[in-house]
């Protein structure tokens, strides 16, 4: 109701100037004298009847035994001449049979058969050809990516996790000696690491050759003539005391060590085999 009678204002505030005949759609208005029960709109109007119609009472403090003077403003939607009478009523809601009649012509000025809706617009309608077209490819679209994104899925959460790295290979005794060869090359290897080279190269020939029951000096002796397990042990003497036209290719003396584990010497083993002469 208020949503109508908000609409109802709107449209009488777009009033035509008074004459014979009023378009329509446009407001007009027309003034009347009436002595007796006061006079109304009729209630039960709609925005879809023939004709609206507003009554004000423009002498609200005259008596109400004497004449009172009435604006009728009314809109049309039909064109041709209408009885406002028929839109008027008592305040106790009885017909206004003692009014003479009060006629209005409106004139349309529309093309012929546009019908009686002023409220229309001439927007097209939104489900044409073209969006049912868009619709129907929406839900094609839609119809093929759901299985799409679940099969997707699905293959990341099944994908096979990634192999692990293999792991590292361990130390060899060819790492275990290239620190302290480097070294003796250097010219910096000292007593103790020398010692501890000389230990390395006797545990580790010892049980290939023979020579855990010998005593270190003569084990280290023996290796001195070795043809393998000279090369390395005479290398570093020769490091160490005469560098002069010494061997430099450390790779090729650590080739015989490169397939063997690294060697645990005991913690007591540190004095060099060369003071226990």
């Amino acid at each position: 109701m208020t949503a109508f009678v908000a609409t109802l204002a709107i449209a009488f505030s777009l009033a035509a100037p008074q004459g014979d005949a009023t378009p329509r759609g446009i407001t007009g208005s027309v003034t009347i004298t009436h002595r007796g029960e006061p006079l109304v709109a009729q209630p039960d109007q709609q925005l879809t009847s023939p004709v609206l119609v507003r009554v004000t009472d423009t002498t609200p403090g005259a008596a109400a035994d004497s004449p009172h003077t009435y604006r009728i403003d009314y809109i049309a939607v039909v064109a041709g001449t209408h009885d406002l009478r028929e839109h008027i009523r008592h305040r106790d809601g009885s017909a206004v049979a003692e009014l003479a009649p009060i006629t209005v012509a409106v004139v349309s000025e529309l093309p012929e058969r546009h019908g009686t809706d002023l409220f229309g617009t001439p927007t097209r309608p939104f489900f044409t050809r073209n969006h049912y077209r868009l619709i129907g490819a929406l839900l094609a679209i839609a119809w093929i990516a759901v299985p799409t994104v679940f099969l997707i899925r699905r293959a990341i959460r099944n994908r096979p996790p990634a192999p692990a790295p293999p792991a590292a290979p361990p130390p060899t005794l060819a790492d275990q000696l290239r620190p302290l060869a480097e070294s003796a090359m250097k010219g910096s290897l000292s007593l103790e690491d020398q010692a501890r080279l000389e230990l390395l190269l006797l545990a580790f020939w010892s049980q290939r050759r023979d020579l855990s029951m010998k005593p270190p000096a003569e084990a280290i002796a023996a290796l001195r003539h070795d043809p393998e397990a000279s090369p390395l042990l005479l290398a570093v003497e020769h490091w160490l005391h005469s560098p002069e036209g010494a061997p430099r290719d450390l790779g090729a003396l650590l080739d015989p060590y490169r397939a063997h584990a690294q060697v645990e010497l005991p913690a007591s083993a540190s004095e060099p085999a060369e003071a226990q002469r």
